[in-house]
């Protein structure tokens, strides 16, 4: 096993002293990577994802080809769902379809309890990629309000409107639902967490969609609970919190219990830093579609928010959501050259 050697990504998530700003980027490992369209010739998504050794060779590309300071596992929200009996689909260009979404309290109760071990093969890629990697591996989940989304509405839509219906009509039924996420969500990480992942994101993309109050009685609770049960097994391993459009309820997600919040590309980083408050780190904001773009408005944007941000403790960079699947390699190399070397002032 490699020793972990590049430990900048987690000083940053600890507010320690680092060298240089460190940078990894959301979808880091997947579409844009000609060696991984290669391998999708061969393998679906939910076969890279069930094949440890795969899997830890998608997640380890953007180390070895970028020297990113972070390697995320590749693997897809969605897959703690399949051994609960959830039936669904990843759609190119799409995303998750689900077949038979949840509309009732009924549907609710399909969803079934199962042992984490189904999904085990989530802990082997974990070791497998602590072995071929000198930085830190973060793991991830996508946040109980997230998937209920892709699950109400039954694929990613304009305003998920009936997911809104469902937390008007029948708010028992919506909770039921997110407890049973919760539960899902919780006993998931917490493999991960025992696996060896040195860091912890959870993804809840899209409840900026939601006014304060309704995130924080429908929502804010289960998340809570979520990164209490994280720093209860495993006090030291940071916790990282993002979603989009979400600088109405950014104090909320950070009192979540996290340790850096992510912010989107469409909000101001200083800003949002400012608003959760300088005890927390903060990682994101660059718009993935510069970074597509590549050249001089790419790395200029990118100097702003290092500028902006002046080397302040917590900072870690990264795009305010995903890699954008038209994006060059070329582009990202010199984004992780440009932060790498871009110098602080005092």
């Amino acid at each position: 096993m490699i020793s972990m050697r590049n430990d900048l990504f987690l000083r940053a998530c600890r507010k320690k002293d680092v060298e240089h700003t460190p940078i990894w980027l959301m979808r880091q490992a997947g579409r844009y990577i000609p060696e991984y369209r290669r391998i999708r010739e061969t393998y679906s998504v939910m076969e890279i994802c069930r094949d440890p050794e795969v899997s830890s060779n998608v997640s380890a590309m953007p180390i070895e080809m970028f020297g990113m300071d972070a390697a995320i596992i590749f693997e897809d929200l969605m897959l703690p769902l399949e051994p609960a009996g959830i039936k669904f689909d990843l759609v190119d260009k799409i995303g998750p379809v689900v077949k038979d979404p949840i509309r009732n309290a009924s549907d609710v109760d399909r969803i079934r309890e199962y042992d984490v071990s189904e999904v085990g093969f989530v802990a082997d890629t974990i070791k497998l990629l602590k072995g071929k990697v000198n930085v830190p591996v973060i793991g991830f989940a996508g946040g109980p309000f997230t998937i209920s989304c892709y699950l109400i509405d039954g694929m990613r839509s304009k305003g998920f409107e009936k997911t809104r219906q469902m937390i008007k009509s029948e708010p028992e039924t919506f909770g039921l639902l997110m407890g049973k996420l919760t539960d899902m969500v919780m006993n998931y990480l917490e493999l991960q967490v025992r696996a060896g992942a040195d860091v912890i994101q959870l993804f809840d993309t899209w409840c900026g969609m939601l006014d304060r109050n309704t995130y924080s009685e429908l929502v804010l609770p289960y998340s809570k609970k979520i990164f209490e049960l994280v720093s209860r097994i495993s006090p030291s391993t940071p916790k990282i919190h993002f979603a989009l459009d979400s600088m109405h309820i950014i104090k909320d997600i950070a009192g979540a219990g996290c340790d850096v919040v992510g912010v989107g590309w469409n909000s101001d980083i200083c800003a949002a830093w400012s608003e959760i408050g300088f005890s927390k780190g903060i990682q994101g904001n660059l718009n993935p579609s510069l970074l597509a773009e590549g050249g001089k408005r790419m790395t200029d944007s990118a100097i702003d928010i290092l500028r902006r941000v002046n080397g302040r403790k917590g900072h870690i960079f990264n795009l305010g959501h995903g890699i954008l699947p038209n994006t060059r390699p070329e582009n990202v190399r010199r984004l992780v050259d440009e932060v790498h070397s871009f110098e602080m002032k005092d």
